[in-house]
């Protein structure tokens, strides 16, 4: 069986699961958020363990961003029933991060000592403190109405990539098109015609539904075409950065993919890597129109 049949298979699969997951209630919502980040987050430890000697950090890593993720949950408030808590995220990080040095200071020797340390505590830095951020784009009850901002950013870098990587063989010899290399070192398969092919996609995609929908109505923010059109240059840029992020990981760590868990796609850090960086910063974008209004 191809590849493109496997990934197709497993897309067929796994889509409507996902999906079921978010229209069904916010139990499930946040349980789907912390099992992706921790897997993640289990994905990248034992990437970087692959580089620096060290103890096995992979339940730490998974433990630790799922309590991240669980933090900002609790930081907004609303979540099962239960009030906001002031300063969850930061008291919730500060454990972690001792609990890392101390792992550091004890297993790891000292010319490994700071390059092990912060490849690992990356982990939860990342999925967990700024991916996890994800979470505040979702609501209680049962219904899409209450995750429309967190499907339009994970359906925007689907399309982005699908778009991308479809075009980029398309115009791959094709004409003036021919084939660029858009970060070779880093992803030889990626080109300039697929980025730029799936940026103009995922901008249009983003736009429309950020002006025209209710998309974006939990954070109380009017959507003018400008915004819009920003909105959707800060999802693909991010996206696309997300994912060279963790093409350099893997390339660095010597990984073809980070993980097995969706066959013929690779683990969560391959699927998801777009969406932890574009996410969070589509959050905090709205958050700052939202205080200029």
């Amino acid at each position: 069986m191809s590849n493109l049949a496997q990934r197709l298979i497993t897309a067929f699969i796994a889509i409507p699961i996902v999906f079921f997951l978010l229209w069904f209630s916010d139990y499930s919502r946040i349980g789907l958020m912390c099992f992706l980040a921790g897997v993640g987050a289990w994905e990248w430890a034992g990437m970087a363990s692959k580089m620096y000697k060290g103890p096995d950090t992979r339940y730490l890593s998974f433990a630790s961003s799922l309590a991240l993720t669980l933090a900002w949950t609790l930081s907004k408030g609303g979540y099962f029933g239960l009030p906001a808590v002031p300063y969850v995220v930061g008291m919730t990080f500060l454990v972690i991060f001792a609990i890392y040095i101390g792992v550091a200071y004890a297993k790891v020797e000292i010319d490994h000592l700071f390059p092990w340390l912060v490849m690992q505590l990356g982990a939860p830095l990342y999925v967990g403190l700024w991916g996890g951020m994800n979470v505040l784009m979702m609501g209680n009850g049962q219904g899409f109405e209450h995750c429309y901002a967190f499907i339009l950013v994970m359906t925007s870098v689907w399309m982005c990539d699908t778009v991308a990587y479809f075009f980029g063989k398309f115009a791959a010899g094709r004409g003036p098109f021919g084939r660029h290399p858009f970060a070779p070192s880093i992803s030889p398969k990626k080109t300039w015609e697929g980025s730029v092919a799936g940026s103009i996609a995922t901008i249009a995609w983003v736009a429309y539904w950020a002006k025209c929908s209710a998309a974006l109505s939990c954070f109380s923010v009017e959507i003018d075409w400008t915004r819009a059109v920003i909105l959707g240059m800060l999802v693909t840029v991010a996206g696309q950065a997300g994912d060279l992020l963790m093409s350099a990981l893997k390339r660095w760590s010597g990984t073809k993919d980070s993980g097995n868990l969706f066959v013929g796609h690779g683990g969560v850090l391959d699927r998801c890597d777009s969406f932890y960086l574009a996410a969070p910063a589509l959050y905090l974008l709205m958050d700052f129109f939202k205080n200029i209004a």
